[in-house]
């Protein structure tokens, strides 16, 4: 017999027990690119608990995990959703059917210094990781850089937030950054799509929907990048194709200021991935799976011409009296270059 069930503490509490008799739905969601992770809740209210003494509090630290007994085979299954902060608190006083308060949380890695908090300095002769290091560090975030070395002959932070700042400077070097837990990754999107695909098959599906899309609208062929070398002032360009092209013919623009062809052709890339990984496109629901989360790949055997590798790019998961535990994703086509 199927059964979900979540491990939830607040502020280092173990208050599972006391929460399973009044929580209507819990809702996770595990985001890709740049985004944060979300967490909520909706908690029936009839006696008023938890507007009183049980109610957290904003910033309080609140760790959940999904525990899924029996869903793909015997056993129990544990995703750790990480620990979060209350960011927003709810009430809504119903005529019928009673008091339900709302919590909605924000990744505890995202520290209201990383967000909010504008800054201004420069690095000279500075690897990344290292201003990544300098960036992340002071918030309590160890860094696992992923990504090839890369070194700044100068680098400003003006006037932005520390998490806006690192975002803006990963993407202009083709790379991502995710927040996890008390991580922070900096990783190229090419190693991600690389990761050992789980297979995804349609005889296996159960109670599931799933909606794929082939298109070529906003797809490209090669991207070509103008830019200004910082050092020297010269005005040029570099393109980038890979090895088997969308057969659209189109080509698309990129102007900016790089440092040198090689952060050229690294943007060239990100661009022409962010663009070509919409060409297939999918959407699941299904029964819980703790298996899919956001960067997981997932190779689809058994729809024909929609086979192939996608990459997840926001799974959801969640519980609720009514539905049980259930899983949804987006995905996007994982690109070998």
């Amino acid at each position: 017999m199927r059964r979900a069930s979540v491990k939830i503490s607040i502020q280092g509490k173990d208050v599972s027990m006391d929460l399973q008799p009044y929580l209507l739905t819990l809702t996770y969601t595990d985001k890709a690119d740049d985004e944060l992770d979300d967490l909520q809740l909706t908690i029936e209210d009839r006696e008023g608990l938890w507007q009183g003494d049980w109610l957290p509090r904003h910033g309080d630290v609140i760790a959940v995990s999904i525990l899924a007994e029996n869903f793909r085979a015997s056993g129990t299954e544990e995703l750790d959703c990480g620990e979060f902060e209350t960011d927003e608190l709810t009430l809504d006083s119903r005529a019928e059917g009673g008091d339900v308060v709302s919590i909605k949380a924000v990744p505890a890695c995202a520290k209201s210094s990383l967000l909010l908090q504008r800054k201004t300095r420069a690095w000279a002769d500075a690897p990344l990781s290292t201003v990544a290091a300098d960036v992340v560090g002071p918030a309590g975030l160890d860094l696992l850089y992923k990504a090839p070395a890369i070194v700044y002959g100068r680098v400003e932070q003006r006037q932005e937030a520390d998490l806006a700042f690192l975002q803006r400077i990963t993407k202009e070097q083709g790379l991502r950054v995710a927040l996890k837990s008390r991580l922070c990754v900096i990783y190229a999107g090419q190693s991600a799509d690389a990761l050992e695909p789980l297979a995804f098959r349609r005889a296996e599906l159960d109670a599931a929907d799933l909606s794929l899309k082939h298109s070529l609208d906003g797809v490209y062929t090669q991207c070509v990048v103008g830019y200004t070398d910082a050092g020297t002032s010269d005005t040029t360009e570099k393109s980038y194709q890979p090895e088997l092209p969308p057969t659209t013919g189109k080509v698309l623009t990129i102007n900016k200021r790089i440092e040198h062809p090689a952060q050229a052709e690294r943007v060239a890339k990100a661009e022409l991935r962010a663009k070509n990984c919409r060409e297939m496109t999918g959407r699941f629901d299904g029964l819980g799976d703790t298996r899919l989360r956001a960067g997981t790949v997932l190779r689809a055997e058994g729809w024909g011409h929609f086979d192939t590798d996608y990459v997840v790019q926001q799974a959801t998961h969640s519980l609720s009296r009514d539905g049980g535990y259930r899983t949804s994703a987006e995905l996007v086509k994982a690109l070998d270059y």
